[in-house]
């Protein structure tokens, strides 16, 4: 039993770090993490793998060297600090529903660039249609925008999507707005 016990506590003291042959230790705990990875098409797969919406919904990356495209899919007129970013939309129709995921240049800047977003996007940019619910979540470099007609509840819901998000940002989120 004490030989049980002794076995039972080393292994439980070695759990944490591991030598290497030179003697030096290498940690074993799972790294912290700070923001998705990956494109921001590969965020918003990553979100719609977490939460499936079944709509015929394509994400395109947002040109921001366009004239009109960032304040039009983004709701920012300036985009000096965003690095990247891309909007997962309705193929056809005037279906109000729009997921955005955006990487800043500086983590820094994220709230700056997430409080602009939530600001500027408009909510009725579809024919006949507007986004009643909106909410604007981040963590570290990435921001996800999300905006639906509440008609789609039964589909999807706001609450759904930041779950997902916060699910592959590490379970935590450093900002989340709403209107």
């Amino acid at each position: 039993v004490i030989l049980a016990a002794t076995m039972l506590l080393s292994f439980a003291a070695c759990g944490k770090n591991a030598e290497t042959n030179d003697g030096s230790d290498i940690s074993t705990e799972e790294p912290e993490v700070t923001a998705p990875a990956g494109t921001p098409e590969e965020i918003i797969d990553a979100v719609y793998a977490e939460k499936s919406v079944n709509l015929n919904l394509m994400t395109t990356a947002v040109d921001l060297e366009d004239e009109y495209a960032p304040k039009y899919s983004l709701g920012l007129d300036d985009v000096s600090k965003v690095k990247e970013a891309a909007v997962s939309e309705p193929m056809m129709g005037s279906q109000a529903y729009s997921l955005i995921a955006v990487k800043v240049n500086d983590a820094k800047d994220t709230k700056d660039v997430a409080n602009a977003m939530l600001n500027g996007i408009n909510q009725r940019k579809w024919i006949c249609v507007e986004a009643d619910n909106l909410k604007v979540m981040a963590k570290n470099d990435t921001i996800l925008l999300f905006m639906v007609d509440s008609s789609f509840a039964d589909t999807v819901k706001v609450d759904e999507i930041e779950a997902a998000f916060t699910g592959i940002c590490g379970g935590s989120l450093d900002l989340n707005l709403s209107k």
